[in-house]
């Protein structure tokens, strides 16, 4: 069907020229025209997606056809290169075709047919090409996924074994300064001890802090096990706590670039505690390293509230921002702006992956210089 392929880009500098191309062939083909050079680079800038093959005429004044289609393979390669010539530019068009700038040349009058059947059979190809990236895109990703699941897994059962002592000897070591306690306060009573004092009276709070850890930990590994066995799909969570868990894990990382501010209260959200807490986590580490080297104080507010049914939380930071020309491009997968090395570019693919998986979506607006905002929406439990 002509609506399943991509446009013909013709240009020609006599207007004449695109007139009859386009009542020629806009019934079988999205048919776009351009009267220069210049002109049809800065539409394949706006919409090169949209093209599969640029078709120029060799003669044109400011830019020849060559030119141009060398212009285009190098901004948009995957884009087929066609031109139509007289035979006296003949040798400049053969030549093109040897370096790789044209795949195929016509030669005026070009007839009609011909012209059309060409034209259908390189979009077709056009669109195979474009769907084998796509499969080929989707099975990296998929087979990116699997193994963090595997390694998730594991992980989590390698968590589970330190947990369980800590657990059992926070009991017990509660009891053996129970003991101690009652031994050493008399004692304080006849010696004053300041330090002893308040060490005495710290220790239960201590106890108690990584009592809390050891069950955060043990949270989290259940999560991960039920995540990767694929167990916590109509799974509820308060997304205060999975926020509020979220900061905590990120703090060593937030600390030294940004001020986090949290602004939300209880509320229920379907979805799986590890998912949630992965998706934050991930926005939350993204903010902080986009403050790096900007000279101002840095600051990440995380806030939700219902919206239309939904409940919406906004992960927002003043960091550099992210250009336009790659905002349609952060989800992809592999995609990153960071340097190599520090970005897997699987973060905000896997956290849309995430968010769909649980009923719900994630967009960005970015402006660079200003900061960038992220909203997560989910389904109310």
């Amino acid at each position: 069907m002509p609506g399943e392929l991509a446009a013909v880009l013709y240009v020609d500098d006599e207007p004449i020229n695109l007139r009859v191309f386009d009542a020629n062939f806009r019934a079988r083909f999205k048919v776009l025209t351009c009267l220069s050079g210049r002109e049809a680079l800065e539409l394949i800038a706006q919409r090169g997606p949209e093209i599969g093959i640029l078709l120029s005429d060799q003669r044109m004044p400011e830019m020849t056809g060559v030119e141009l289609l060398e212009k285009a393979k190098a901004v948009a390669p995957d884009i087929q290169r066609m031109i139509i010539t007289a035979y006296s530019d003949m040798q400049a068009v053969m030549d093109a075709v040897n370096r790789g700038q044209v795949s195929r040349y016509f030669v005026k009058p070009w007839v009609r047919e011909e012209l059309a059947s060409v034209l259908e059979d390189v979009l077709r190809i056009h669109g195979l090409r474009a769907r084998l990236r796509e499969i080929e895109r989707r099975m990296l990703h998929s087979e990116r996924l699997a193994a963090i699941g595997q390694i998730s897994a594991g992980i989590a059962h390698e968590l589970m074994n330190p947990v369980a002592y800590m657990s059992q000897n926070i009991g017990a070591l509660r009891g053996e300064l129970e003991t101690l306690s009652k031994f050493i306060k008399p004692l304080l009573k006849a010696h004053p001890d300041k330090a002893v004092r308040e060490t005495l009276d710290e220790l239960p709070a201590l106890l108690q802090d990584v009592e809390t850890g050891a069950k955060h930990i043990r949270q989290v590994a259940l999560g991960i096990k039920a995540q990767a066995r694929g167990e916590d799909e109509e799974s509820t969570t308060d997304l205060a706590d999975v926020v509020g868990f979220a900061v905590k894990l990120a703090s060593s990382e937030v600390r030294s670039h940004a001020r986090l501010k949290v602004n939300g209260e209880s509320r229920k959200v379907k979805g799986g505690q590890v998912k949630l807490t992965q998706v934050l986590l991930n926005l939350i580490v993204n903010g902080a390293q986009a403050m790096e080297g900007l000279g101002r104080p840095g600051l990440i507010e995380i806030s939700w509230a219902e919206r239309d049914g939904k409940v919406v939380a906004s992960v927002h930071d003043n960091g550099c921002g992210i250009p336009a020309t790659l905002l349609e491009k952060v989800f992809e997968p592999l995609f990153t702006t960071k340097p190599v090395g520090v970005g897997t570019g699987l973060g905000l693919a896997i956290c849309r992956d995430l968010m769909r998986g649980m009923g719900g979506d994630i967009t960005l607006k970015s402006e660079v210089g200003v900061g960038t905002a992220i909203e997560l929406t989910l389904l109310k439990a």
